[in-house]
């Protein structure tokens, strides 16, 4: 007897499509898993051994031998016992229906799932990259964990079928195989997404109306949801849809840069950082408000579009950050102490673990006291600080991974903290100086777009609340501006903004005038920059005209450039 149907495994973030074989036949009472399992899978035999006769079924005493195909991946997901487990119910006869309508049902339907001993359907990490994989391999139905399809319920052009247990999937496998008349005095009613008190532990969730997974270049407030049709185990009513659903991408934050007073050229320089998504380090004495600056970063960040959504929340969904909240709705903030390992920061382990890098895709990484990491950790920015990818090598092959983050790194003058501090005499040698500053590599700083001076606030701008200071929202709204004015000039390209504009764009997209190159060639001779600080400046002038939604880079545009580049 012979059974197959597909699961799924991850792949460093992505997710694998699994066919997963079942063949029993006669001989003594074995039950193996072949295809380069892991251990978690190899255990699967126990727990849907015990899942099966816990959930009312017979667990066959024969020969049975589960083949995970491709044998060249190793499955390292305990979301295949959903599918080994009715893979050997179908196969031993104890899944009702016809063989031809069983066989075309799970031909287009993904299984995934971890199983407790009695049979409960457990969420896993990582449903959501392996659903997105299903998908882009036209499978268009999932069956899942009730938890697991509140988050999938959300991603267009798949229906999701949630249950709280094996013997719930069945139920509902069973009710798609064999129709069965509803006797209307009996039927349940659902509402507005809510089931039946008597059936609450049942499957709640359906099918999604389609709508093309493209998502938008537009800075939308909120995103539209497709409509959802509720299903229980007892019966479909395909009437029922939640109209109201809709994702807030400009979720509310608890804190806001009307709060930081005066620093206004380090806000200015957040200002133009969250505007051209460029990396910046700020360089100040302790209480200054370096650390409340990089905080507030993200809430004058533009909204996400529908792409980064799916993508921000598949990346947090594979570590198990993502829980039963749905999907992620506002821009990743990470803040690593400076502690962190190599392998935290880049990714590392067996499987590639995504590191704080990744995790901050679409979002901020702030490093605070930069100078304390270790050199090592800092110097593995380079290539995600240039490229916005990470590559890990590992000897199972190699993973790359999104890093499109914007770096905000904070970092003292010396040791002590007051190396020219105007209020508190420096306690450090130069020697002391020269070798704290010289931690961040020449090659690191030469990446970072903007270098902001931070000074400690006077009594008389802490004191000061008529001043009208610059709010989260003020700020949001000019960037949102610029950032439209990005995406126009740069549509039909593979970037948008303009801190990741190639070399050999720059002078083609930037619209520099002829004065403003004059200027910036003078700068060259006098600074001796770099190439890459060179094309840094430009990118820095283009921001920063844009905020003025000129179209043109000016030379006040390219002077102001240099004075968050040098200082002067």
């Amino acid at each position: 007897m012979y059974a197959k149907l597909n699961g799924a495994t991850l792949h460093g973030i992505d997710g694998c499509i699994i066919t997963v074989e079942v063949d029993i036949s006669q001989g003594l009472p074995v039950f193996d898993i072949v295809g380069l399992p892991n251990q978690s899978v190899k255990e699967a035999r126990e727990r849907v051994r015990a899942a099966i006769k816990n959930s009312g079924y017979e667990f066959p005493m024969r020969r049975i031998v589960v083949n995970l195909a491709p044998a060249t991946i190793r499955k390292s997901s305990a979301g295949l016992d959903l599918a080994i487990a009715l893979g050997v119910l179908l196969a031993s006869g104890q899944i009702n229906g016809r063989k031809a309508k069983i066989s075309a049902l799970f031909d287009k339907s993904l299984f995934m799932g971890e199983l407790a001993l009695d049979g409960s359907l457990l969420p896993t990490f990582g449903t959501l990259a392996m659903s997105l994989a299903g998908l882009d391999a036209n499978y268009s139905k999932i069956y899942t964990s009730i938890e697991n399809g509140k988050v999938l319920q959300s991603i267009p052009n798949l229906t999701i079928y949630g249950g709280s247990s094996l013997q719930g999937i069945i139920t509902i496998l069973e009710e798609q195989i064999k129709p069965k008349v509803v006797d209307k005095n009996k039927q349940i009613s659902i509402k507005k997404g809510k089931v039946d008190k008597h059936n609450a532990n049942k499957s709640i969730l359906g099918p999604l109306e389609s709508m093309p997974l493209t998502g938008s270049n537009e800075n939308l407030d909120t995103i539209s949801k497709p409509q959802v049709t509720m299903i229980s185990n007892n019966c479909v009513d395909t009437s029922v849809t939640d109209e109201s659903i809709t994702i807030k991408t400009n979720q509310p934050y608890t804190v806001d840069f009307g709060d930081v007073q005066g620093q206004e050229l380090g806000k200015r320089a957040m200002l133009i950082s969250a505007a051209g998504h460029h990396h910046c380090i700020m360089i100040g004495p302790p209480g200054g408000g370096k650390t409340m600056m990089a905080e507030r970063l993200p809430t004058i960040l533009p909204p996400m579009t529908w792409n980064e959504i799916v993508e921000v929340s598949r990346i947090q969904d594979v570590i198990g950050l993502l829980g039963d909240n749905g999907l992620v709705k506002s821009r990743p903030f990470r803040h690593p102490h400076h502690t962190a390992t190599l392998a935290s920061m880049v990714g590392g382990g067996i499987q590639g673990r995504p590191g704080e890098v990744t995790l901050a895709h679409g979002g901020v990484l702030f490093m605070d006291e930069a100078p304390e990491f270790q050199r090592q950790v800092i110097d593995a920015l380079r290539q995600p600080l240039e490229s916005r990818t990470i590559t890990i090598n590992r000897s199972q092959g190699n993973y790359i991974y999104p890093a499109n983050f914007i770096c905000i790194l904070a970092a003292n003058p010396c040791p002590c903290g007051y190396y020219h501090d105007p209020y508190k005499e420096c306690v450090c040698t130069e020697t002391m100086v020269k070798n704290y500053q010289q931690r961040l590599s020449g090659p690191i700083m030469d990446r970072i777009d903007l270098h902001i001076p931070v000074e400690r606030p006077t009594l008389e701008q802490l004191l000061d609340t008529s001043s009208s200071n610059m709010t989260s929202e003020s700020m949001r709204q000019q960037v949102i501006m610029g950032t439209a004015m990005q995406q126009k000039r740069y549509e039909g390209f593979d970037f948008n903004s303009n801190g990741a504009v190639p070399h050999k764009a720059i002078s083609e997209l930037c619209n520099i005038t002829d004065k403003a190159w004059s200027v910036l060639g003078n700068i060259f001779d006098h600074f001796h920059l770099s190439g890459r600080a060179f094309d840094r400046i430009l990118k820095v002038a283009r921001t920063i005209a844009d905020l003025e939604e000129n179209p043109k880079v000016e030379p006040h545009h390219i002077s102001e450039a240099m004075l968050f580049r040098t200082g002067k």
